[in-house]
């Protein structure tokens, strides 16, 4: 839990469990409820409440109601005794299941809105710090997420929604915004269902690239003919590749070749580059390239062909999801379902925003980067009283970029 004082938790539970007795009914219901094991945190414990079930939609909507969770989870998996310890649950399958995080991702701007704070002190300090330079406390550490931090989970999400359906044929989803920095999706297939870690393993390796070889596509050696190198409008992971290299040729994106060569190696090669890129027109020039440089250019469009999921939560056949539409503990958001054709249209922070906006609250704030929730635009602050929407001083509360007075 990130919250300064016991009081900040305090004021969060009131607004976590106005909403949960006021809009249980609102939760998702997964199918075939009662072979689902739940589990959720509270605000008093750091340990998870797990190897719970619930018969009906009632049940669960009465728990929360009850409890008042910071965090409620249930299982991709289907158990013939979900309340037994995990040994004796008794597997019947699981949903296929897909995690993106920006904190996984290579945003650049997280250098710049990512800090600590000092609990004792109450002052933010760079992230690269581990204690307080007044007191010598550790550190609490904030990570921030910002317009681009969610874009780019969005460009990570519309990437896995082209592999899952173009390469593998599936039809239904289910999409999520998590409630703070990214996305779930979850395949609705009965054909996946009982695969197991190994064959989820492989359905991992294709999404990611791993493993993809460029004498398979014809890419190795000194003489590269044109007519069996990947072209543009070639199926399934051959196409990505051409086309994310001919993007990369085309806007000369330097930056990805040096995340992939390193910053020596890259500038011998940007002169190479700008000489391939002149001949650059329907199609990538993989013949004009030294074998050095169409592998830099292999490894860094695979790269950003690739979906950046989080490989171990699909694999995990016993993994909890966060439930939908229930509140984020991080954030105070929703984790908001949508309908994954509207991926490009979803706006998170609007439209995940559950608690109030015309009820105020009185914070400190630490420290603030600028930010937007609902409709409205609140400027940066460090250190000074705000008075704010309940759901933007909740925000900041929860992430432990403020306190209570």
């Amino acid at each position: 839990m990130s919250f300064i004082s016991e009081a900040d938790s305090l004021i969060v539970k009131r607004f976590f469990k106005n909403f949960y007795r006021r809009n249980s009914s609102k939760l998702y219901v997964p199918s075939r409820l009662p072979e689902r094991e739940f589990g959720y945190f509270t605000f008093e414990k750091k340990l998870m409440v797990r190897h719970l079930s619930f018969n009906s939609p009632q049940e669960l909507w009465e728990k929360m109601a009850e409890d008042t969770p910071l965090h409620i989870y249930h299982s991709a998996a289907f158990y013939k005794y979900p309340r037994a310890p995990m040994d004796s649950k008794g597997w019947l399958g699981a949903e296929l299941i897909f995690d993106i995080d920006a904190d996984h991702l290579k945003t650049p701007c997280r250098k710049r809105h990512d800090f600590k704070v000092c609990r004792r002190c109450r002052r933010a300090y760079p992230a690269s710090l581990d204690l307080c330079p007044d007191c010598g406390q550790p550190l609490m550490k904030v990570e921030w997420v910002c317009d681009l931090c969610l874009e780019a989970a969005r460009e990570e999400a519309r990437k896995l929604l082209g592999f899952l359906e173009d390469d593998f044929g599936f039809q239904r989803f289910r999409a999520a915004f998590s409630g703070n920095r990214g996305y779930h999706l979850v395949v609705e297939d009965e054909s996946i269902l009982e695969l197991d870690q190994a064959e989820r393993k492989e359905l991992i390796d294709y999404i990611t690239g791993t493993g993809l070889s460029m004498r398979l596509m014809g890419l190795e050696g000194r003489a590269i003919d044109l007519e069996t190198a990947p072209k543009l409008e070639d199926l399934g992971w051959r196409g990505r590749i051409a086309r994310a290299a001919f993007e990369l040729l085309a806007s000369k994106n330097y930056e990805a070749l040096r995340e992939v060569v390193g910053d020596s190696m890259a500038q011998t090669l940007i002169d190479e580059i700008e000489e391939v890129s002149k001949a650059l027109g329907g199609s990538v020039p993989w013949n004009l390239m030294r074998p050095k440089l169409r592998r830099a250019l292999f490894e860094a469009a695979r790269e950003a062909a690739s979906a950046h999921i989080d490989v171990v939560v699909t694999q995990d056949v016993h993994r909890l999801l966060r439930l939908g539409n229930s509140l984020n503990g991080k954030t105070g958001l929703m984790a908001k379902m949508f309908d994954p054709n509207e991926l490009d249209e979803f706006e998170p922070m609007s439209e995940a925003v559950a608690l109030p906006m015309d009820e105020e609250l009185t914070v400190y704030v630490i420290r603030a980067p600028r930010f937007k929730l609902g409709e409205v635009e609140f400027e940066a602050c460090e250190s000074g009283l705000r008075r704010l929407p309940a759901a933007a001083a909740i925000l900041l509360l929860c992430k432990g970029a403020a306190t209570l007075p």
